[in-house]
């Protein structure tokens, strides 16, 4: 566990964050109304959260000691202002809006950048623009479940 120290503490990390997911997932109430309860996605993610941690942990135990750039540890601070960014959006300007945002500057921070063309731009805009919208309309048309819309447009 010493090649990679920090790599393998940062992946327990991860590690413990699914069980306690999966342990503040039992909390949730079930419903009677759909065959499967409010609990059964946060408790499935969870438990998929869990298997891919311990196989990030199991790999990095293998791994050999890595020098730490400022490019990953700049590109990990910029994601958790731009995740806190977006929680705290959430609310006053609604779920599309926000996840359209948030996904196309997370992937221009992601994508490194020589492989950031016009052509880039444009699939990211797309994607950005889809997954949200579509991620929206299934939730509120399977679901039955209605994501934040925002108190500023109303």
């Amino acid at each position: 566990m010493t090649k990679n120290l920090p790599g393998n503490i940062f992946n327990m990390i991860l590690v413990l964050s699914g069980v306690g997911l999966f342990i503040s997932a039992q909390s949730i109430q079930t419903g009677s109304a759909l065959a499967q309860g409010g609990d059964f996605m946060p408790k499935l993610l969870a438990v998929i959260w869990m298997v891919l941690s311990i196989l990030i942990f199991l790999s990095g135990l293998r791994e050999p000691k890595k020098e730490a750039g400022d490019t990953n540890i700049k590109k990990f601070l910029a994601t958790l202002v731009l995740l806190f960014t977006y929680i705290f959006l959430l609310k006053p300007f609604g779920f599309v809006i926000v996840s359209i945002l948030y996904t196309f500057i997370q992937m221009l921070l992601l994508v490194p950048g020589g492989n950031k063309s016009k052509k880039a731009f444009i699939i990211f805009g797309i994607v950005s623009i889809v997954i949200p919208i579509a991620v929206n309309l299934i939730f509120v048309n399977v679901f039955s479940l209605i994501l934040p819309e925002g108190t500023v447009f109303k």
